[in-house]
């Protein structure tokens, strides 16, 4: 009898699951997101806002700022005082129909101690005073030093004026939303100066603590480079738009790519916003520095090239009778000529800029009624006759 076959069963060992290779596999992920992360941050463009601040009476400051922001496209915010706005409302109403944030400001003070009454008043009559002129909102308001209290932003949200300027703490500017108000603090870029206290990040607050523009340039790169999310550049124009050196500084800002220069709103849109109650919201009221001590007056800073007074600036049609006159004369001086055709794409707004400037003119016509319109020095004249034509070499003697 032949025995019986027995068969073993094949036993298959059981799987086991490892979660090793998954948990390294989740670790190198996350190094990589971490990684990419920190390049990202490191390499991010700081989001950049510059606030281009006039009190002296003089906008010529603005020319070359507007000139250049508009051949980028970048758009600032303007915050002209009070009355250099009421003095120039054409040229201001142009900027704000381009896409510029105009603000308006009270710079006869700071807010710190006034009462409620008081700031009411004052930021309600700014306010309509700006909207009648601008024919827009005013979304922007500050006073002396960008100082505020309670009572700013109490007044504020009387009055519908959303943002009010603040003194910063840090070269970072952020914007607050005390959670007891609705009006935003946009706390703006500062810097401290030793024994001179802080100040913003502007031409004005090192000029007036005896710096130059070569030791601007150095604070500027310096603030650059700490990487800041956020950044307020100012710019009182009456030194960066119209001096050499301070302006270079300011140019070499505008084309760094370490910054995306932006429109307020899409500033605003990008930035940081803290939430918090109001007594924790970083206050600065520090004012070291009264009295300007600056090492160069400014008057021997040499202007930028366009507000040199060597140049005869004329904008004409080519054909008139007093244009050709005009331009017959001409050729027997010599002398600087910058020449401007109606033909021009930026006639309009070149001429429009010099009548705000001059405010009016001599010659045939007071009102600059008649081409050739001729700027020289701190004269303007409209038509050519002979009145004009001894007038022009007076001047260019």
């Amino acid at each position: 009898m032949m025995p019986k076959k027995t068969t073993s069963k094949k036993t298959t060992p059981k799987k086991t699951f490892s979660f090793v290779p998954i948990f390294l596999f989740t670790i190198v992920l996350a190094l990589i997101v971490l990684a990419l992360t920190s390049w990202r941050t490191s390499h991010q463009a700081i989001n950049g806002i510059l606030l281009l601040s006039e009190n002296t009476g003089d906008i010529s400051g603005y020319y070359k700022w507007e000139e250049v922001l508009d051949t980028k496209d970048f758009k600032a915010i303007i915050k002209p005082e009070r009355a250099v706005l009421e003095e120039y409302p054409e040229y201001f109403r142009n900027l704000a129909a381009k896409g510029y944030e105009v603000a308006t400001g009270y710079g006869e003070g700071p807010f710190w101690k006034m009462p409620y009454e008081e700031q009411y008043a004052i930021m309600k009559e700014y306010k309509e005073s700006a909207e009648a002129i601008l024919g827009q909102p005013i979304k922007i308001f500050s006073s002396k030093y960008f100082a505020y209290g309670e009572n700013t932003l109490k007044a504020a949200d009387a009055l519908g004026i959303p943002y009010i300027l603040g003194r910063g703490s840090d070269i970072k500017a952020v914007i607050y939303t005390p959670q007891e108000y609705q009006a935003r603090i946009l706390s703006v870029s500062n810097l401290v100066f030793g024994e001179m206290g802080s100040g913003s990040l502007c031409d004005v607050s090192l000029y007036q603590r005896g710096s130059t523009a070569e030791d601007f340039a150095q604070v500027l790169q310096e603030s650059l480079d700490q990487k800041p999310q956020d950044m307020v550049l100012v710019s009182h124009v009456y030194i960066g738009g119209t001096r050499v050196g301070w302006w270079d500084v300011y140019e070499a800002a505008i084309n760094s790519k370490q910054v995306k220069w932006q429109s307020f709103d899409d500033w605003a849109a990008d930035a940081q916003v803290i939430s918090r109650p109001y007594s924790e919201i970083p206050f600065n009221d520090e004012v070291k520095y009264v009295e300007p001590k600056p090492v160069v007056p400014l008057d021997e800073i040499e202007l930028i090239p366009e507000l040199q007074k060597n140049t005869l600036k004329v904008f004409h049609n080519g054909q008139g009778e007093m244009c050709l006159q005009f331009l017959e004369f001409v050729d027997t001086i010599d002398y600087s000529i910058e020449e401007h055709l109606v033909t021009d794409d930026d006639f309009v707004a070149l001429l429009s800029r010099y009548q705000s400037q001059y405010g009016h003119s001599q010659g045939v016509s007071e009102s600059f009624g008649y081409y050739p319109i001729i700027f020289i020095n701190d004269q303007a004249f409209s038509g050519f006759n002979d009145e004009v034509k001894a007038a022009i070499l007076q001047e260019i003697k």
